[in-house]
């Protein structure tokens, strides 16, 4: 699975089931231009301001729902089959397109994927996931020292304005912030990291840092990308490598004060948090289609937008009943998907005929599976055609955004022509 590119067709439209209707295309239009704004409410300082109720141009709801964002659980828990973040290559799809390519290598083995900075009382620490199931996720220290001299710093903070890196240390008793090119001038190491159950002496650390990268992206979409270079610390090894090495962009991207689950795809607003992942997984796609949870404008923390931005992890990879209890995501890489939202937030805003789903946090709020983007994926297997498992999530009839639904998505090719 990669970046579920999305292109902009000329369509006509026609009613009907799996069609977009005439009034819906014309409502994109208008919603690309006003961002539907009086929907929009700040979450972030606070002491919240609430904007007034509004119903967005051709849309029955502008509203989301809130009793479906605050039901939502985020554990890293799960029942068998669906914990392995790898699982067939797609690693669910959030962190990554490919599975293990945001994981450390040990020798020739995908390892340790790191999935977040977590600011302790104890000092700065490392979520880390170990890919083959070991511990599950796991916290460690971060250590720090100048790239000049390796003179050792205290790192008192790694933060996100917005999808921008700030590195913060002390040194001498004096404070120090870095951004933009400077942030390559601090190391940061992971010490002692066991590699299994049982077996206290087998051991790993890890150097690792940051340079920004493709600002000409950065200039288009806002998002700040950064090449995350490792090395594995042992005696004669000089060799640094690229995390996401196996994605097209081999790049990292920052989402502050929210943490993802790695197997659901659920968000826990957590201002200790500064979430990082690839470019090609879901966490990073979303907001270079512009599904920030924040105001772009502003950089204060919007309700609708962050629920949309929730709707998006589920829809570029294809979580369909990630609510009804299965995490899996129904796509291949390289699979290409046309997109649109009730509020214009999103760009492009695709014009398209055949309606594939409606998404809210929780996955698919309805279903044409005539229309689903890859019928060859791997959960789709030895199902029979004619009685396919959707746990209850019925088709899109009528096609029209709930409080719930504010993403619809299509296949751009044929899916019956796809291997």
């Amino acid at each position: 699975m990669d970046m579920e590119t999305a292109k902009t067709q000329r369509v006509g439209t026609r009613e009907g089931s799996g069609r977009w209707p005439a009034w819906l295309i014309c409502m994109a239009l208008v919603t690309v231009a006003s961002g539907c704004g009086a929907c929009q409410q700040v979450i972030r300082p606070a002491e919240p301001t609430t904007g007034p109720v509004s119903t967005c141009p051709g849309g029955p709801v502008c509203g989301i729902d809130k009793a479906l964002i605050a039901g939502i659980t985020v554990t890293d828990e799960c029942p068998t089959g669906n914990c392995d973040p790898g699982g067939n290559g797609n690693a669910k799809g959030l962190y990554t397109a490919e599975g293990g390519n945001y994981c450390f290598m040990v020798g020739d083995t995908k390892y340790f994927c790191p999935e977040a900075f977590v600011h302790r009382p104890k000092g700065l620490m490392l979520s880390v996931r170990y890919l083959n199931g070991v511990f599950g996720v796991v916290e460690f220290p971060v250590e720090a020292r100048l790239a000049s001299d390796s003179s050792p710093v205290y790192m008192l903070a790694v933060e996100g304005e917005r999808t921008q890196l700030t590195l913060k240390y002390r040194q001498n008793g004096v404070e120090h912030t870095l951004t933009g090119a400077d942030v390559s001038k601090v190391i940061l190491s992971l010490k002692s990291m066991p590699m299994g159950h049982g077996d206290a002496t087998q051991l790993i650390s890890y150097d690792m840092r940051f340079a920004p990268d493709q600002k000409e992206k950065t200039a288009e979409d806002g998002v700040h990308r950064y090449r995350l270079n490792y090395r594995e610390v042992r005696p004669g090894n000089n060799t640094w490598l690229r995390l996401c090495s196996g994605d097209d962009d081999t790049v990292v991207s920052f989402l502050p004060g929210q943490r993802v689950s790695g197997a659901t795809g659920y968000v826990k607003d957590d201002a200790t948090v500064v979430t990082m992942g690839c470019e090609q997984g879901s966490i990073v796609t979303c907001l270079a289609w512009g599904y920030t949870p924040w105001d772009p404008a502003t950089g204060l923390r919007d309700e609708t937008r962050d629920y949309v931005y929730q709707s998006c992890l589920q829809a570029k990879r294809a979580a369909y009943f990630v609510g009804k209890g299965d995490w899996r995501s129904y796509t291949k890489r390289k699979t290409k998907i046309y997109r649109r939202d009730q509020y214009g937030f999103g760009k492009p805003q695709d014009s398209f005929e055949d309606v594939e789903a409606l998404w809210s946090p929780l996955g698919a709020v309805c279903l044409n599976t005539k229309n689903r983007r890859r019928p060859t994926a791997e959960p789709w297997l030895g199902q029979n055609e004619n009685n396919l498992k959707t746990y209850g999530v019925g088709p899109c009839s009528p096609e029209d955004y709930t409080l719930q639904g504010k993403v619809f998505t299509g296949p751009v090719e044929d899916p019956s022509t796809l291997p």
